[in-house]
């Protein structure tokens, strides 16, 4: 049986919330005098908080996406598919295939700007998207993006339906093109897409390593 995700939402908001009340009920009865036990308290009170916040930033990603897909609308001879998971487990928000056979694995996040780094991060020698500030984007949009892409067949796209300009960019490294804007500029993405780039590459370093 599946669960309503606002359930879902709920629950562990609740969970996480009420953990961080009787938290801090307890310590201030026993933070005097028994230090260990205010002390575990502050403990199961950050993980509570933790575990609200994960939950808010989840229900966020899915009203997010949700909205996104509601107000696109792309041509009724494209075949769409919504939550799509692909082979290695991930899942693909949007799944279209063109008329023309053209396949598009399209991931959608709420990320204000984004750019390619000029310089590799620690431990990767890859392309990887960087904020205005130059920080890279978390929880990162690329690898898995690619990797599901790559292994569907498809192009990888990145929509970042809340940015604050409009455009279309791909790092000459890698074919995963991000799209910045409204839905009108994804499917105008979607539909001047060249027939070669379906054939996705990941980002060097994530590329299957030789046995």
């Amino acid at each position: 049986m599946r669960h309503n995700p606002l359930i879902n939402w709920l629950a562990q908001l609740l969970l996480g919330l009420g953990l961080a009340a009787i938290s801090l009920q307890v310590s201030l009865i026993f933070g005097r005098g028994w230090w260990e036990v205010a002390a575990g308290a502050a403990v199961v009170g950050v993980a509570g908080l933790a575990i609200a916040a994960r939950a808010e930033w989840i229900e966020r990603r899915r009203r997010l996406v949700e909205k996104s897909r509601t107000a696109l609308s792309l041509p009724t001879q494209w075949s769409v598919k919504l939550d799509k998971r692909l082979p290695g487990g991930w899942v693909a928000p949007l799944a279209v295939i063109r008329d023309d056979g053209m396949r598009f694995v399209v991931d959608i996040h709420a990320f204000k700007t984004a750019t390619w780094s000029s310089t590799p991060g620690k431990g990767s020698t890859g392309p990887r998207l960087v904020n205005a500030k130059d920080k890279p984007l978390w929880p990162d949009p690329v690898a898995a993006l690619a990797k599901g892409a790559l292994a569907a067949g498809a192009a990888p796209v990145l929509w970042l339906p809340k940015a604050a300009e409009s455009g279309t960019f791909r790092h000459p490294d890698t074919n995963l093109v991000v799209v910045t804007g409204s839905p009108r500029d994804l499917k105008l993405a979607l539909q001047s897409a060249r027939r070669v780039t379906a054939n996705a590459t990941s980002p060097r370093d994530t590329e299957p390593q030789a046995a």
